[in-house]
């Protein structure tokens, strides 16, 4: 498995997030940015925020267009990003223990 970790912005101050997961040694490039987009949308509404859409209904109050991610593969410096502290490879170790054999 790959051990990865997400970079996520909401495009406000104080909204991002780093989110550590794992995705299966071949998964593709475009296959782990699908999985950080979901993160990123999740990350925006946990505040409240969309990204736009073509609703006429929708709250532009509640929109932001700066809502992305990027993946990077896990390297021990990531830690200091970690909130709360501590080592991204406890986190790696809880995912891997959840997945099926």
């Amino acid at each position: 498995m790959r051990k990865l970790i997400a970079f996520l912005n909401v495009g406000y101050a104080g909204m991002d997030a780093v989110e550590a997961f794992v995705m299966p040694d071949d998964a593709t490039d475009g296959e782990i940015n699908e999985v950080v987009w979901e993160f990123a949308l999740a990350n925006a509404e946990m505040y409240g925020y969309y990204p736009p859409s073509d609703d006429d209904d929708q709250d532009d109050e509640y929109v932001s267009e700066g809502i992305d991610g990027h993946f990077e593969d896990y390297r021990p410096e990531h830690d200091s990003e970690r909130a709360g502290g501590g080592s991204f490879e406890d986190d790696f170790a809880d995912l891997l223990r959840e997945e099926p054999d």
